[in-house]
This record gives C-alpha cells, sequence and structure tokens, in this order.
C-alpha cells in the first residue's frame, strides 16, 4: 500500500503527503507550487477561472487518453492520484505560445485578464479532443459548446469566440505526446496498481483497489465519507459548511468504470461521469444524450460522475427524475452482500436515501426505452447552460394504442417541485385508466407543495410543471 499521492504537474513526477493533498488543487497550485495562472474566483466550479487540463488514463472511455478540461477549485489534491495534470503556466512549449494563446492575443480576446487563463486552457481541452478526431478547425457553436463552463465578467465573449473559430488546428501539437510519455504512462500504472492510504491526525484520505477494501474500510470507520468526484461536497466545504476530514476515494476500483448493455439493459458503475455516459448514449438513448447537453459545463461533466449526482440526493438533481422515468434501479453492496433497490424507493426524505451504512452504489441499470416508448426529459433554468434546475421533468409513455389514446404503462417525475426527486403516482395511475389531460393535471398539481427560493416561487414551479406536462402531450399526441 502507499502512503503519498502521485501524479504528474506538467511533466514531472509530484508526490503530495496528507498536508498537501487535503488542500484543493487550485490553493495548492497557487500557494504550494506558485503555479499562480491558475485563478480562483467562485470556488463552486461555476466560472471556469481555475481550469487546469487533467489526464487519467485508467478510466476506459473515448477521451481517457486526452487531457480534460476540469475546475481546479473544487478538486482535492488527493483526487489527482494517478493522473497527469497540465496547467496554463506549462502551455508554451519553449518561446512558442500554444495556438489557443496566439488567438486569444491576435483576436484581443482578454480585457481584465483575470478570467482569461481558464478560457485558454478550456479552449485547449476542445483543441486536444479535435485533434483527437484528426479534424483542424473549431467552428462557432463548437466554441461556444466547449466555452459554457466559463464565465467572463467584462462580457468580452465576442473576440474569444473569434479567436477560437480562427485557430489552425494544424499549427498545434498535442498535449498527450508532449506531456503523456511513455515513461510517465507506465509510472502511473505503477501508481494505480496499489491502494493508497494518506493520513495525519487531521486528514485521512483512503483509496481502495477493490470494492471488498472499501466495505471493509467503511465496517472500521462508519464515520467516512465517500468521495465521488466531489463536485458537490467539495463546494459545500469551500464555504465553510463542513470539513473534509475522513475520505474514501474509489478511483481506483477498475470495475466502478465499466458501462455497458447487456439484454437490452444498461449497467452504469459508479465512477461513470457524465461526459462519457452522453458519449454512450448517443446511440441508445439520445433524449438523454440530449438532456445532458445542458446539464453543467465541460469541466464538471468531465469530472462529475452520474451516480454521485444520484447520490447525493438533491431534490433540483438533473438526473434523478430521468432515471426514475426509466425504472432504474441502483445496486449497492456492504457487508451483508449486494442488494438491489428500486429507483422509486431510493429517495427517502431531504438529501436522505436507502442505502444502508457502510453500503457502496457499485451501479445503476436500467432498460432501454423499446420502439413504442416515447420519453422526453425538460429543464428550467435561469440560465440555459451551466445552472441549476428550477423544475425538471421526465415523462416515459409506453402506447398501448397512440392513435385511441390508450396507454400500457406511463411514468413521470420531477425535481424542484418536493423534498426529493418526486414521482407522480396517482397521475401516472389516472391515465392509464383513461387519457384525460385535464383531470391528469388537477392530479398532477394536488401532489406536490412546491416551495418558493432563490430560483424560482412555489406559484412559478406550478406553471412550468404543468406546461411542460402538457407540452410532452401536445408533442408526442397531437
Amino acid at each position: 500500500m502507499r502512503n503519498k499521492i502521485e501524479f504528474f504537474l506538467n511533466g514531472k513526477r509530484t508526490e503530495a503527503g496528507p498536508e498537501d493533498a487535503s488542500l484543493m488543487l487550485a490553493d495548492y497550485l497557487r500557494t504550494r507550487r506558485g503555479l499562480t495562472g491558475t485563478k480562483i474566483v467562485c470556488a463552486e466550479g461555476d466560472c471556469g477561472a481555475c481550469t487546469v487540463l487533467r489526464l487519467f488514463p485508467h478510466a476506459p472511455g473515448t477521451d481517457a487518453q486526452n487531457f480534460l478540461p476540469t475546475n481546479a477549485c473544487i478538486t482535492l489534491v488527493a483526487q489527482l492520484d494517478g493522473s497527469s495534470l497540465v496547467t496554463v503556466d506549462a502551455l508554451k512549449d519553449g518561446e512558442k505560445l500554444h495556438e489557443t494563446q496566439r488567438a486569444m492575443i491576435a483576436c484581443h480576446g482578454s480585457q481584465c485578464g483575470f478570467c482569461t487563463p481558464g478560457f485558454v486552457m478550456a479552449l485547449t481541452g476542445l483543441v486536444e479532443e479535435k485533434l483527437a478526431r484528426g479534424e483542424t478547425r473549431v467552428d462557432e457553436r463548437e466554441a461556444k459548446n466547449g466555452l459554457t463552463g466559463n464565465l467572463c465578467r467584462c462580457t468580452g465573449y465576442l473576440p474569444i469566440i473569434d479567436a477560437a473559430v480562427s485557430m489552425n488546428l494544424a499549427e498545434c501539437s498535442s498535449l498527450s505526446e508532449r506531456f503523456y510519455t511513455q515513461t510517465q504512462r507506465t509510472a502511473l500504472e505503477e501508481v494505480f496498481s496499489k491502494s493508497t492510504l494518506v493520513e495525519n491526525e487531521s486528514f485521512s484520505f483512503f483509496a481502495p483497489k477493490t470494492i471488498e477494501e472499501a466495505i471493509a474500510h467503511l465496517a472500521r470507520h462508519p464515520e467516512t465519507r465517500i468521495l465521488g468526484s466531489g463536485t458537490d461536497m467539495s463546494v459545500v466545504h469551500n464555504k465553510r459548511r463542513t470539513t473534509l476530514s475522513r475520505l474514501l476515494g474509489l478511483h481506483l476500483i477498475s470495475a466502478l468504470y465499466e458501462i455497458r448493455e447487456e439484454a437490452g439493459i444498461i449497467h452504469l458503475g459508479a465512477r461513470v461521469t457524465h461526459a462519457e455516459f452522453r458519449h454512450f448514449l448517443k446511440a441508445r438513448v439520445p433524449e438523454f444524450a440530449r438532456y445532458l447537453d445542458v446539464f453543467a459545463g465541460p469541466q464538471i461533466k468531465n469530472m462529475g460522475t452520474v451516480v454521485g449526482n444520484i447520490a447525493t440526493a438533491s431534490p433540483i438533481g438533473d438526473t434523478p427524475p430521468a432515471f426514475l422515468a426509466l425504472d432504474a434501479v441502483v445496486v449497492v453492496r456492504g457487508v451483508a452482500g449486494e442488494r438491489e433497490i428500486p429507483m422509486s424507493q431510493f429517495f427517502l426524505s431531504y438529501r436522505k436515501t436507502a442505502i444502508a451504512p457502510g453500503e457502496i452504489i457499485t451501479h445503476v441499470k436500467f432498460p432501454i426505452p423499446e420502439g413504442t416508448t416515447d420519453l422526453r426529459f425538460y429543464k428550467s433554468s435561469n440560465r440555459k447552460d451551466l445552472d441549476i434546475s428550477a423544475v425538471n421533468l421526465a415523462i416515459r409513455v409506453d402506447w398501448k394504442d397512440r392513435e385511441r389514446r390508450e396507454i400500457r404503462d406511463v411514468c413521470v417525475a420531477a425535481g424542484g417541485v418536493a423534498a426529493v426527486p418526486h414521482r407522480f403516482v396517482r397521475t401516472e395511475n389516472l391515465l392509464r385508466q383513461r387519457y384525460d389531460l385535464d383531470a391528469a393535471v388537477r392530479e398532477l398539481h394536488s401532489e406536490i407543495t412546491p416551495i418558493s427560493d432563490l430560483r424560482a416561487s412555489a406559484a412559478f414551479r406550478r406553471v412550468i410543471l404543468e406546461n411542460l406536462f402538457r407540452k410532452f402531450f401536445r408533442e408526442v399526441a397531437p
């Protein structure tokens, strides 16, 4: 077992003990390593000023060998174990600027300059993706999509977009070629092969190699918190509402990265990111893939896990209503063995789930909708991109006879309207008996008591919910 965090930083092998491992990466880079190009603004993963590029070669997926943008402000140094990291400080190759830097200068893409390193790194991540596909240009739509995780306080977006589309990728060499050498690859394989325990009096981080090790550790230390990607937990830590002191990381367990389709059932491992999940779904459940397009920016999707979004049990989480609509099942393992929890029974109360102490989610499974099924996911938020839902809605209808409006099965689930992701059981039962939208809407309203908060009033939530519900049936059964 190792007793330190090991990773590569700008091509150099780096080790971190418990004092450094407990820091957020952005603080570590600035205060411990003097790499001040990485900026800290929101400390919530919302603005992208802290963007760095990370390659984690042992996570399977289409981008496993690419450097991907990620937020340094909500990533613990401990989470870098087994990774290769590149910061804006190392982007220049000798005296030659990277093409993203050259284009930003040529197009005057910097105003106050504070957000500029984050934009440069996000664009470089997009360049890495294009180079992996053998493409030489970025179009405007790709640039905007690739920068949805970055905010400019000076609102200087037009010259930044101009810089993106003006880049000549034929002038670029892949960062993987520069930084991810065979020596580094071999060293990271060795890192990935062993469990690690890094701890002192105030901090403990254990990363096991097997699920059995993880379960045994939880039995010995029940106060341990499971750290998925930390995109939610780290924000709470940064706002000083909790302290991340005893953690269990799952990043070394190979089985948790598995995502597969078997006999019409999709099995989604606990370490699969939103970006990997979206790519897998594009040809299988395209509606779900489309929905993930408006869920967070690239930096969050590249590091955030789908199962983590479920496990945090937020009433405004984006994926829980979708999984409720798909009749998903959560598979957990503990000392007593493995058991399955239907998603409809998973959320008990605000931020509380049916997971027992000492249990770990290993994967989620759900059936691919059949050809007679209509499936739609909707999200209403104050901003189109990179924003938390005020209301989200998922509806699945299996038709017995569409022309006669006869429904075999239906599922309606929503977030933002109750203390938990809510499934409208009474509304579903009514629609199975008769196709009466007005009656269904009345039943829909009777099942919830939404609250008013900073994102929306209770009345607004009711209006949005009803409008989206009616929109679905106008679209699928006009």
